[in-house]
This record gives C-alpha cells, sequence and structure tokens, in this order.
C-alpha cells in the first residue's frame, strides 16, 4: 500500500500526460474560466479511477452515432476523393434529428439547431436538407464542437478508434456495426445500407422527417431496448476501459462499486464518495479506496478556493483587512470541512499550502496566495497580466472581472461540490447500460 501512495504524484502526471483533450473549454465546469489551474488538479485525480472518459463524453448514444457514422464514412469515400468527414457531418445530422425528433432524447450536440429546423421542417412537407456545408451544419463548427471534435480522442482511448488521420474504426469496432446496426439499417436503405452510403456521398441531402421505412430504420439504431452483444461490447469498451485501458483494472472496478450503490443524482457528493470508499475496503480494494479519498480530500480544497477567487475578482480596490473580515464573519474562524489529507494529496507547491491556510483559517495568507497561484498560471499560459493582484498597500487589483459572485456560507462548504472527475460521465454511460437504452 506504501508503494502505491508513493507514486501518486506520478500517476497524477501521467494522468494528465495521457489525456491532452480534457485541458480544452469543455471540461471546464460550470462556466469558469479556471483562473486558478484547478482542472490539472482535479483531472489528473480523476484519471487513474477513469482512464478513457471526459467531461462531455456522457452520452453512450453519442457513442453509438460516432460507431456508425465512422463506419459509414469510411464506406462512402471508398472512391478516391470522397471526404470521410463531409459524410460523417451528414450522417451526425441524420441521427440528430432522428434521436429528437422519434426518440424525444435530449442534451446532445447541436440540439438547438436541430429541434428548431425540425419545427419549421412542417412547412417544408416534413423535409430538412443536410449537408457538410457551414449553413447546414447544426452547430458553428460541427467539425470541432461535435462529436467528431468530443468524441473521437475518448473513443480512440476506448480501442474503438484507430490511430490516424482521418477518424477509422479498430477492426473489432467495425465488424460490431456491421454485425449490429448495417442489419438495422438495411430495412430503409438496402442492404449493407448502400442507398444511405451512397446519400452520404452527396454535397446535400433531403431528409424526410415524416414517418417511412428510411427514418425508422435510422431510429432503431437507437432503439430503447439493447441487445446482449451491445450491453456486453459497451460495458467492456466504455465502463471496464476496453482493450488498452491505463488504469489497469481500477475502473472496472469502480465501475462495479458504482453499479452497487445507486447514487440520487449523476453529479458525486462527499458522503456518497465515502461510503464508495468504505465499500472499496470492505471488498479489499485499498488502492480504490485511496483513490476516492483523494478525490474527495482534493474537492474539500478546490471547491471553497475556486469559489473563494471569483468572489474576489468582485472585489476590486477592497482592502485586505476587510475581505478577510467579511470571510471570518461568513466561515468561521476556519474551514473545518478541509479533508485532513488534502495537504499530501494536493499536487505541486502552491496547493498543499492554500489547503493548510483554509483549514487554519489564516485567511490573510490564503488570499494573497490565490492571487499568487493566478500569477503563476497566468504566466504559464503567456499572459502578461494576473487577474488578480494584492497591492504594496493591500488592496485588491482585479484586472479581470467575471460575474459577481457571492460567498457560500459556513454551513454550505461541506457539501460543497464543484468539479466532476469524470465521475458523471462514467454513471451516465453505467446507467444507459444498466436500463438497456442506447
Amino acid at each position: 500500500m506504501e508503494d502505491w501512495r508513493a507514486d501518486f504524484q506520478l500517476m497524477m502526471i501521467a494522468a494528465v500526460a495521457f489525456f491532452l483533450t480534457d485541458l480544452d473549454p469543455r471540461a471546464r465546469v460550470k462556466g469558469s474560466r479556471d483562473g486558478l489551474g484547478a482542472q490539472a488538479v482535479w483531472s489528473a485525480t480523476g484519471r487513474p479511477l477513469i482512464g478513457n472518459l471526459t467531461t462531455v463524453t456522457d452520452s453512450l448514444a453519442g457513442f453509438t452515432t460516432l460507431l456508425v457514422g465512422l463506419r459509414l464514412a469510411e464506406l462512402a469515400s471508398a472512391d478516391e476523393g470522397d471526404s470521410p468527414t463531409n459524410a460523417f457531418l451528414i450522417w451526425e445530422q441524420m441521427a440528430a434529428y432522428v434521436r429528437h425528433v422519434v426518440r424525444g432524447q435530449r442534451g446532445f450536440f447541436g440540439l438547438q439547431r436541430t429541434a428548431a429546423r425540425a419545427a419549421k421542417a412542417g412547412s417544408n412537407g416534413g423535409k430538412v436538407h443536410l449537408s457538410a456545408q457551414p449553413e447546414y451544419q447544426i452547430l458553428s463548427n460541427q467539425r470541432t464542437d461535435g462529436l467528431l471534435g468530443n468524441y473521437t480522442a475518448p473513443a480512440r482511448a476506448s480501442g474503438l478508434v484507430a490511430p490516424g488521420t482521418p477518424a477509422r474504426l479498430t477492426p473489432e469496432a467495425a465488424a460490431f456495426v456491421d454485425a449490429v446496426y448495417l442489419p438495422r439499417l438495411e430495412v430503409g436503405w438496402g442492404r449493407d445500407a448502400r442507398h444511405l452510403v451512397r446519400e452520404l456521398r452527396r454535397d446535400r441531402v433531403v431528409f424526410d422527417l415524416g414517418a417511412n421505412e428510411k427514418r425508422e430504420s435510422v431510429a432503431n439504431i437507437f432503439s430503447p431496448a439493447m441487445s446482449p452483444q451491445e450491453v456486453d461490447f459497451y460495458r467492456y469498451h466504455l465502463v471496464d476501459g476496453g482493450p488498452i485501458d491505463p488504469t489497469e483494472g481500477r475502473q472496472r472496478r469502480f465501475a462495479i462499486l458504482l453499479e452497487a450503490r445507486p447514487a440520487d443524482s449523476v453529479r458525486p457528493s462527499r458522503p456518497y464518495l465515502m461510503a464508495i470508499a468504505d465499500d472499496a475496503e470492505t471488498r479489499g480494494w485499498g488502492d480504490i479506496a485511496d483513490l476516492v479519498r483523494r478525490v474527495i480530500a482534493c474537492e474539500s480544497v478546490l471547491a471553497p478556493a475556486s469559489l473563494l477567487f471569483s468572489y474576489l475578482l468582485g472585489r476590486n480596490g477592497i482592502h485586505l483587512d476587510t475581505v478577510v473580515a467579511d470571510l471570518r464573519s461568513t466561515w468561521g474562524e476556519r474551514v473545518d470541512s478541509v479533508d485532513p489529507l488534502a495537504v499530501s494529496a494536493m499536487p505541486g507547491h502552491d496547493w498543499p499550502r492554500i489547503a493548510e491556510a483554509l483549514a487554519v483559517g489564516d485567511y490573510r495568507q490564503l488570499i494573497r496566495m490565490l492571487a499568487e497561484r493566478n500569477g503563476t498560471v497566468m504566466r504559464e499560459r503567456g499572459a502578461a497580466l494576473a487577474w488578480l493582484e494584492v497591492t504594496d498597500q493591500d488592496q485588491l487589483r482585479v484586472r479581470f472581472r467575471d460575474e459577481p459572485a457571492g460567498l457560500p456560507t459556513r454551513e454550505d462548504i461541506p457539501a460543497l461540490w464543484w468539479y466532476p472527475y469524470f465521475i458523471p460521465s462514467l454513471v451516465s454511460v453505467l446507467a444507459a447500460i444498466g436500463k438497456g437504452e442506447a
């Protein structure tokens, strides 16, 4: 067990390096611009438990759309000069309209435009136009902001997409699509979905949203009832981490614990994860228990520190003594909910000091350290100036003003949970598989 603890810092560094795609704006939480660099901390802390999913890959239907689309795009681009990317974008649009109109699904990329255009389709005989041209895309930039931009790397980490460009399925994933999904499309689109493949080669496709065999065969891809083959396939690749699982089996065991103790919400909480850690100990999975407790410890610092930083960005020109007095009035003499493990669990030089200042109630030093931390983050990003600075006259100088934010109450702090650690995505995929829903 001691060897595990000693190696944890190296694991966190490796986790960040393994999955750089999490460092994009979509991984940020609640609109935060992450002036403290908290994302690198929670991301690295969550990676040893969940190695393949990101904050936005929480839809099993999204993975299904990606796999079927990449296979169809490969077939459509068999002739030299055909674009697999354009074919995929048309398929993604078609799937979005069907998921919205037939299955009533929500939460997928491009829902707003899809719903608006579907509503207007009645005046056009129930037909919509599909194309890779910008005016027909369901996102401002469907290539980067849709499934290709968000799901390809996680699918590759799950052993579903092969290395290289353009994105293509692994042989196992291609065989799965051929065996499970192409037969469903054949009802409306002919053997091996050849008519659909032909349509995907066009510059523009007219698609009828009214009830018809073509629409229904696409809807069958997203059938509420999943076959045993689908359940086994998705469980292995998405829940267990697939053939190149970087967690070396920890994700599979963590998922077992999550399934055995269903949560009321996909978002984690301290009491829930404490119970998960205890369950792990009971099963003899001390490594899982340690990692879950590190998540709890990190969040006990990251959540109040991030909210305090947002509050400080609205206090330009205020004297440090005034802010400290406000903190003592609201939070008391110290933040008792800081986990005792936090000082040793937090990475780097700044975060352990921030954890200790929170725990002992050294608010004056805490504010200075948050400003210093922001300065370090800005320099690492190549920015000339920090957002927050404490002047020689002990006044706050704010250069970047975010939306005004209040302080949580002392009673609310223990229940704060601000960052995901990729857990909601795993919970959502587990729930979809458990319900048999793609």
